[in-house]
């Protein structure tokens, strides 16, 4: 057959002897049986990023970094390099994954080359010697479907294990091989502690193997096992031997309204706490200070005196204060707030500096 233009620098490095055929096609890449190190492996050709029909590629991306930092401030610009350096981060997660995983047990194809963004690996043969098909292409008893599901939910229990969550597992990303399923497909492949999405892609995959047993096993009782997995695995609790038993209580509903507003109750006091000690409004914002007018006490007068071991001048009392003393101190006294005549203290101290001044005029010249 004619040599895929992705293959040709693989065939001339010598790491690709012959070409032998197509195997698969999915979404992601093209799988090629070819001819390498004196035995049949595959060939995995991604497809370009235009050509594939993987959807919501950013929930699996999420929390993925590359060590040069150039590289990553570019991904993030989404720049026509930072694009290129995605795609290649994209290809390699699969081969990171792969290493990470078969070194935790876990039942993957064995890699061998990673060069221009084609992958050699193993070559998954089923009991007839053939490559292996995918557990979506044949049919099951009941028993063996049943068996079959526990397999691969002690293999999901491994990957956890491993922090890593496969994101797109079915019965068409799992092999049939003689020894036993074999998972493959990891590039959407995701860190359990890095992504958000991690607990809701297990759910998936676990659900996924679910529908599968439950077309040879109908009436199969769906089980939380990817919640009880999960629940394990924040508590430090999963181990590559856990049997799970799809048992799991979500404490977090059972929570009152009562005593989650009262959490939340307790959480704004002590903030507002902290805030004050701080100098801060609940803005975050510098609180100001409050200025209290204070003015010196009248010369003569004991009642606004400070007391003794207090100096400085005493706050001006409120006008309505003021106004009710001054009421208070005229029922005893019998006059009007104002003074004996009347009127307003104000109007007699103009009265009494003008007083001098008319009487200077007319005084006699000497």
């Amino acid at each position: 057959m004619q040599i895929p233009e992705s293959l040709v620098p693989l065939v001339q490095q010598g790491v690709v002897d012959e070409v032998i055929r197509p195997l698969q096609s999915g979404k992601e890449a093209q799988i090629y049986l070819v001819m390498s190190g004196g035995e049949e492996r595959v060939a995995k050709v991604y497809k370009e990023a235009q050509n594939r029909t993987f959807k919501n590629r950013a929930e699996y991306t999420e929390g993925r970094k590359v060590r040069n930092s150039r590289d990553q401030r570019a991904m993030d610009k989404r720049s026509r390099y930072g694009r290129a350096q995605d795609e290649a981060a994209w290809r390699s997660t699969e081969v990171d994954m792969i290493y990470r995983l078969r070194d935790a047990g876990v039942s993957v194809p064995t890699p061998y080359h990673f060069i221009d963004g084609v992958l050699i690996m193993e070559l998954v043969r089923g009991a007839d010697g053939q490559p292996a098909p995918r557990l979506g292409e044949l049919e099951f008893s009941r028993k063996d479907a049943t068996h079959l599901f526990e397999q691969l939910l002690a293999e999901v229990v491994r990957m956890l294990c491993a922090g890593v969550v496969h994101g797109d597992l079915s019965d068409f990303n799992v092999l049939m091989g003689a020894q036993g399923p074999v998972i493959i497909d990891f590039p959407q492949a995701v860190t359990a502690a890095g992504n958000q999405n991690a607990r809701t892609l297990l759910v998936r995959d676990v659900d996924n193997l679910q529908r599968f047993v439950n077309r040879f096993a109908p009436g199969r009782p769906a089980r939380l096992y990817a919640q009880e997995a999960w629940q394990l695995f924040e508590r430090g609790e999963l181990t590559r031997h856990t049997t799970l038993t799809g048992e799991y209580t979500d404490s977090a509903k059972y929570a009152g309204a009562g005593t989650v507003l009262a959490v939340i109750k307790d959480a704004e006091y002590d903030e507002r706490r902290r805030r004050q000690t701080s100098g801060l409004n609940m803005r975050g914002l510098p609180a100001p200070e409050r200025k209290v007018e204070t003015m010196p006490a009248p010369s003569g007068s004991h009642r606004h005196q400070p007391k003794s071991g207090h100096a400085g001048p005493m706050p001006r009392r409120a006008p309505q204060a003021a106004q009710a003393s001054a009421t208070a101190d005229s029922r005893r006294t019998g006059a009007t707030p104002g003074g004996p005549s009347g009127q307003p203290a104000a109007h007699r101290r103009r009265r009494r500096r003008r007083k001098p001044a008319q009487n200077s005029q007319h005084q006699p010249r000497q």
